[in-house]
């Protein structure tokens, strides 16, 4: 329950500033869109036209598990909330004063975004026979991510609570 609380709070702290519901809402169609047409991308590449590009997401769609397309949906949804929490951090970090690494900077962004491409990325890399071995065709893997992004939703919802008192020079 206090979790929920948290996310809450957190929600309404981020989300009052309108920028990071753009932001939310790009990274998410972005993810989505990377998602559905990743299997496709030789194509895509060598003859690319927006008029080919949302015909194999519209083809996509269509052939596309319901469960499969829901936990990809929700995937990315979840990844758009912790990216421009992860995004309200490091503005606040700046901010403050508090330095900052380029290695730091990079792993913050790309770390919480990570489980909602692995499952797109799984059959570019010759891994999608391996879905077949597993008990729900890879399904549990789109679980893992939800758990995963659910986990560091909270941990940045705490860090995003956290209130610290400035020191007095």
């Amino acid at each position: 329950m206090r979790y929920a609380i948290a996310i809450h709070q957190a929600l309404k702290e981020v989300y009052s500033s309108k920028g990071y519901f753009f932001l939310s809402g790009s990274v998410t169609l972005f993810l989505f869109l990377f998602n559905v047409t990743i299997n496709n991308y030789r194509l895509l590449f060598s003859e690319f036209s927006f008029r080919l590009f949302f015909s194999l997401v519209r083809g996509s769609l269509q052939s596309i598990a319901a469960t499969s397309l829901v936990l990809l949906t929700v995937l990315s949804f979840l990844a758009g909330i912790v990216v421009s929490f992860t995004v309200f951090l490091l503005k606040r970090q700046i901010s403050s004063g508090v330095p900052l690494s380029a290695s730091s900077l990079l792993v913050s962004l790309a770390a919480p975004a990570c489980p909602s491409c692995a499952i797109g990325l799984l059959s570019v890399l010759g891994l999608g026979g391996f879905l077949a071995f597993l008990p729900f065709k890879g399904l549990e893997l789109g679980v893992l991510g939800i758990l995963v992004l659910f986990f560091f939703l909270t941990s940045l919802s705490k860090k995003i609570m956290t209130t610290v008192c400035s020191l007095k020079k």
